[in-house]
């Protein structure tokens, strides 16, 4: 089952505080996973027992649960009424697989800035200052010049401004460039000559959820919710 959105705005219509609003959200998420997951919990970790169910990890931003289990708990569990679909977690290649190349030197802004005006709002205060933002994709080049003054702390649990959920370590680093390339288009400062960022004083949270074989729905889920736990206030 999933919890009811309209039910979920009216927790949070009286609460004008965005942090507020943000936990009481992600509490109800949490609430409401855990306790319709309870059934199917049970039977993964008693089934567990006997080694038939592995790799146990329950998300509550969407109500599921991934594990790997074999041939007779998969079948028991698609009988059970709480589950309402059961999928493999296939790896999906997300990125395409062209090679970067070097762009033409250009001192100034980028296009993607200057068509949208984007660098006339910087003079009326909307920097991005203040806002974090999660980058799921291949990972980022925590050492680039326009991007190394801009990273979330993560303080001594995460020393590389986030998490790498494909290898499951603390070192995000981006092994494709696709990443690094849209946080360059986030808040790319300029300090190597051109400005390519749209919000250039907003700060980077980096999440790999991408690897040189693509993800999976488990990557993506548990990077979103790691994002979430850890104050992102935007995910791209």
């Amino acid at each position: 089952s999933q919890l009811d959105q309209k039910t979920l705005r009216n927790k949070t219509t009286r609460t004008i505080d965005k942090e507020s609003k943000r936990q009481i959200v992600v509490d109800e998420l949490i609430r409401f996973s855990t306790e319709t997951q309870h059934d199917v919990m049970s039977i993964l970790q008693a089934e567990g027992k006997s080694n038939k169910v592995e790799n146990i990890n329950a998300h509550w931003i969407t109500n599921y649960i991934n594990c790997t289990a074999s041939a007779d708990v998969i079948y028991k569990l698609a009988e059970h009424p709480d589950i309402k679909v059961i999928i493999l977690n296939k790896m999906e290649k997300l990125t395409w697989d062209e090679k970067p190349i070097d762009a033409e030197s250009i001192r100034g802004m980028t296009e993607n800035i200057t068509k949208v005006n984007a660098d006339d709002v910087w003079d009326l205060g909307y920097t991005g200052k203040g806002v974090i933002v999660s980058v799921l994709d291949t990972g980022v080049n925590y050492n680039h010049v326009d991007l190394k003054d801009h990273l979330w702390d993560g303080g001594e649990e995460y020393p590389y401004h986030g998490y790498d959920f494909v290898n499951n370590d603390i070192d995000p680093m981006d092994d494709d460039s696709h990443g690094t390339h849209c946080a360059g288009t986030i808040c790319g400062d300029g300090t190597s000559g051109t400005k390519t960022g749209m919000a250039p004083d907003a700060t980077l949270m980096c999440v790999k959820v991408l690897g040189p074989d693509g993800g999976t729905l488990d990557m993506l889920s548990s990077g979103v919710e790691f994002s979430l736990d850890n104050g992102a206030d935007i995910l791209s």
